[in-house]
């Protein structure tokens, strides 16, 4: 799989967030760490957004995916 397919995934499956959850996780993925870790935890002691959280702890252990969705999630709010 090359690098611009996974872009494309991540993409696409970005889109399908609801424009509420895609500027949730841009603020959860901006928060300083230990903020970070605290909403992580609010997220997953939820069981209706323990997805959610799933995702915010895969970009904990990944860097450079956070780093990826931050810059995409960036790119999407810009005015076109």
């Amino acid at each position: 799989m090359t690098f611009e397919e996974i872009e494309a995934g991540l993409k696409a499956r970005l889109e399908a967030l609801p424009p509420a959850a895609r500027a949730e996780l841009l603020h959860v993925l901006m928060l300083p760490d230990f903020e970070r870790a605290d909403r992580i935890g609010e997220f997953w002691g939820n069981p209706k957004t323990r997805t959610f959280a799933e995702l915010l702890i895969d970009c904990e252990e990944d860097r450079t995916l956070r780093a990826v969705l931050v810059d995409m999630l960036r790119e999407a709010d810009r005015p076109r």
